[in-house]
């Protein structure tokens, strides 16, 4: 089931469906994209399984003791959601979604087993399609989201920094419809901090904002 819109950019969570989507899972500091320190040669091997809160095993998470600190990378994809309602409706209908998403990224725990942070990076691609007509269109979404914890292990504490591109909408062949980019900062209540660049999506499901997305609703009618 998708979650409720959490406040963040970009169309990571919508407001109903079975998935969870776009606006706006987690981990810490350091490149994404390069192997990670702590599988260097030397660095004690931990369960993730033993940690607080454990890793998923559906996460692939490799885990070492680095010093005073246990961190774990990350790689995983979620099963596709096709068709599934957005949660936006135009004149009455509302548009299908269909997305693919993968995520990598690292926890940092402390030396005891608790999460301290957690980092990651999130990709998706999907459409949008009226079911009235059978227009389309393709979006994209490249986030990072930074998720510090001011309880140790207590994953409902702390704040959420979102940042990158939130959403891209365009139509096949054709330019950029929706352009949603920018930062937030968030509690874990999913209240705004601080918002920064040009959120569509956020001024649609969290302020009800109904011409934020009428590009979208006017390229597919």
């Amino acid at each position: 089931m998708i979650h409720p819109l959490d406040k963040r950019s970009g169309l990571r969570r919508l407001t109903t469906g079975t998935a969870a989507v776009v606006v706006g899972a987690l981990v810490v500091l350091g490149s994404l994209t390069a192997p990670s320190a702590a599988a260097g040669e030397g660095n004690e091997p931990v369960d993730p399984s033993t940690l607080n809160p454990p890793v998923p095993p559906a996460f692939n998470a490799s885990c070492f003791r680095v010093g005073s600190h246990i961190s774990c990378d990350l790689a995983f994809s979620d099963p596709d959601v096709v068709d599934e309602p957005s949660g936006i409706v135009c004149d009455g209908t509302e548009l299908l979604i269909s997305l693919s998403r993968s995520v990598v990224g690292t926890r940092l725990y402390d030396a005891d087993g608790n999460l301290l942070q957690r980092h990651f990076r999130e990709s998706l691609n999907g459409t949008f399609t009226n079911p009235d007509t059978g227009l389309f269109a393709w979006w994209t979404q490249r986030d990072t989201v930074i998720h510090d914890l001011s309880v140790p292990g207590d994953v409902a504490s702390g704040i959420e920094h979102v940042s990158g591109l939130g959403t891209r909408v365009w139509l096949p062949g054709g330019g950029t419809i929706i352009s949603d980019t920018g930062t937030m900062i968030t509690n874990t209540a999913g209240d705004v901090l601080s918002l920064s660049g040009h959120h569509p999506f956020f001024d649609y499901f969290a302020l009800g904002d109904t011409s934020a997305v009428a590009p979208l609703c006017d390229a597919l009618d």
